[in-house]
């Protein structure tokens, strides 16, 4: 549309510079003599400069020169006619001639307006003429294709569509003057939307209260644990998996690693502490070796990831997952016995 719209403005406003006013499509007057073409313009302005150099050193011959000006110059350029009119220049001259103390101030800025001129010209003899014939063509072009095709009767798929368009319309409307007709069904669509509202509550609340039970629980079990040696923890373990009860054994065999660390001081004694905790605080202890402080990290790792998928998780262990555990039980200072 853009396209159409540039094109039209193209047929229709020819090219004008500024300060120029076009006049086309009136004939020139071969009569007048103010009328020039653009070579014959500027040699004016050249003749109209040389004057205002002389008329700098003399008010009497500014105005002469003031005199000597028409009311509006008339330029052509090929088949368009434009008028500029010489008031700005002559109400610089009047200036510099009633006023003295400003007359070259006056005539420096009438110099530049005729300078302005010369450029203006000089321009307008550079612009091509408008093409309308190349215009017409490129409006054709664009008016040739299919969006345009219209003969005026719409389409078999456009009228079945906005027969669709029609009976959606019809249903939406229905419905929404039903609703507010019959209180009823009014008072149905808001209970609706009140219980919709409290169960979607409900839902939230039970899901935060069975996480908040599960936290509850992993911290009561971590507190009901017994307070036993690392050796006691590790004969509960091997009498466990002596039995096949290896998620038994894998815990046991894990409070044996903590029950050895707090013997050591790497770990606090507080039975409230869940696996992670406990993992923390063993990252952060400085009474570990530096060379085997990270042997032991990992291996606590490993038994904390093994107890929360088997104690917590309800994974079930093999045996292979209790002999790693004791392996790791070595690595922080179980021996076997």
């Amino acid at each position: 549309m853009a396209s159409i719209l540039a094109a039209l403005l193209f047929l229709v406003f020819p090219i004008c510079p500024r300060g120029f006013a076009n006049t086309s499509g009136s004939l020139p007057d071969p009569s007048n003599p103010n009328t020039y073409t653009g070579p014959s313009f500027v040699k004016e302005i050249a003749r109209l400069k040389s004057a205002l150099e002389t008329a700098r050193e003399s008010p009497e011959r500014l105005q002469v020169l003031i005199d000597s000006l028409p009311n509006l110059w008339t330029v052509e350029a090929g088949t368009q006619e434009y008028r500029v009119p010489t008031s700005t220049l002559a109400d610089r001259l009047k200036k510099a001639e009633h006023f003295p103390e400003g007359r070259r101030l006056e005539l420096d800025k009438a110099q530049e307006y005729l300078d302005a001129l010369v450029s203006e010209t000089d321009d307008l003899s550079k612009t091509p003429s408008p093409n309308s014939s190349a215009a017409r063509i490129a409006l054709d072009k664009i008016l040739s294709q299919p969006e345009y095709h219209r003969n005026g009767a719409p389409s078999w798929w456009d009228r079945m569509r906005a027969q669709l368009n029609q009976m959606i319309l019809d249903a939406l409307s229905r419905i929404f003057r039903n609703i507010g007709s019959q209180k009823s069904l009014g008072q149905v669509l808001l209970w609706l939307g009140i219980c919709a509202a409290a169960v979607l509550i409900a839902v939230a609340m039970f899901r935060r209260w069975i996480r908040s039970a599960r936290l509850e629980e992993m911290a009561l079990e971590s507190a009901a644990i017994p307070a036993r040696s690392w050796q006691q923890w590790i004969y509960a373990s091997r009498a466990a998996a002596d039995r096949r009860d290896y998620r038994l054994a894998i815990h046991c065999a894990y409070w044996a690693g903590i029950s050895r660390l707090q013997d050591q001081g790497t770990v606090p004694l507080d039975r409230a502490k869940t696996p992670r905790e406990y993992l923390r605080s063993l990252s952060k202890s400085k009474l570990i070796f530096p060379e085997t402080h990270a042997a032991r990290y990992q291996a606590l790792s490993a038994m904390t990831s093994r107890l929360e998928n088997t104690w917590y998780g309800y994974r079930t262990p093999t045996e292979e997952d209790f002999r790693d555990s004791l392996v790791q039980l070595e690595i922080l200072g179980c021996p076997r016995t």
